[in-house]
């Protein structure tokens, strides 16, 4: 680019000297022809405006070629801003990046397990088992409404052993493995979060009134490889991945103990 540039610059100039050049010559063959004896005012001045429109034209190519350099300029300056604007966006995301996996492998699954799975609950029945660990997992991660289902034997069809703050008309539905989003997260085996729940799909009804959670969870239980359970929660906050992550975890500590409760 500066080389053309540069060129643009030299054919101007170069343009400029012929064009003198030429009117002298001009001149002198004007002034060897009259003898020396005609006038020669009006060649002068011809000779003159065309010397003046040629150094006009040779000024403008000039300041083209200024204004060029000063574009390319500007339009490199703002190239190397963006690329640094984005090297910057890309560090940020890297750490925020770094942060969140350094959040997640910080997390302390035996004390969180500590806090949601009974004690001394040998004797318990599934039903109160399975309810006292949806109470203990509200209290921790402000679930407003917990479901929890189990497998029945030599089956797959899932239904309710115990909730937290249901109040429908009727008793939470049984579903078939891969049936229906519940049963479909069982057969992933994948926790599964939502933040778009269908208006009125649940409701919460307390002192002052009825609303519905705009967040919604999905356990799946896991024991020996095997779905054995699913856990529903509600919520008006959204779920982080923090979250996500511990019930992850939590999934097959849950399953190992109610196993032995499934009749």
């Amino acid at each position: 680019m500066s080389y053309n540039k540069n060129a643009h610059k030299i054919l101007s100039f170069a343009s400029f000297i012929i064009l003198l050049i030429l009117a002298f010559v001009i001149i002198t063959k004007f002034y060897n022809l009259s003898n020396g004896e005609a006038s020669l005012t009006v060649p002068f001045l011809l000779i003159g405006v065309v010397v003046i429109i040629g150094l006009l034209q040779t000024i403008q190519i000039m300041n083209l070629t200024k204004e060029t350099i000063h574009k390319d300029d500007y339009t490199k300056s703002t190239y190397l801003t963006e690329i640094n604007e984005n090297e910057e966006d890309a560090k940020k995301n890297s750490t925020e990046n770094e942060a969140e996996q350094n959040t997640e492998e910080k997390i302390d699954i035996e004390a969180i397990e500590e806090k949601i799975l009974p004690k001394n609950a040998e004797n318990e029945s599934l039903s109160g088992y399975a309810e006292q660990i949806l109470i203990n997992i509200a209290k921790q991660f402000d679930v407003v409404q917990g479901l929890f289902y189990y497998r029945k034997n030599d089956t797959d069809t899932f239904t309710i052993a115990s909730k937290y703050a249901y109040y429908g008309e009727q008793e939470p539905q049984d579903f078939e493995l891969g049936k229906t989003l519940s049963g479909q997260t069982a057969k992933n085996q994948k926790v599964l979060s939502l933040t778009q729940i269908p208006e009125n799909y649940i409701t919460i009804l307390s002192g002052l009134g009825s609303s519905s959670p705009e967040y919604l969870l999905f356990v799946p239980v896991i024991h020996d490889e095997k779905t054995i359970g699913l856990i529903e929660l509600a919520s008006f906050k959204v779920f982080s991945r923090r979250t996500e992550k511990i019930f992850s975890q939590l999934s097959e500590s849950i399953g190992a103990k109610i196993s032995d409760k499934i009749t």
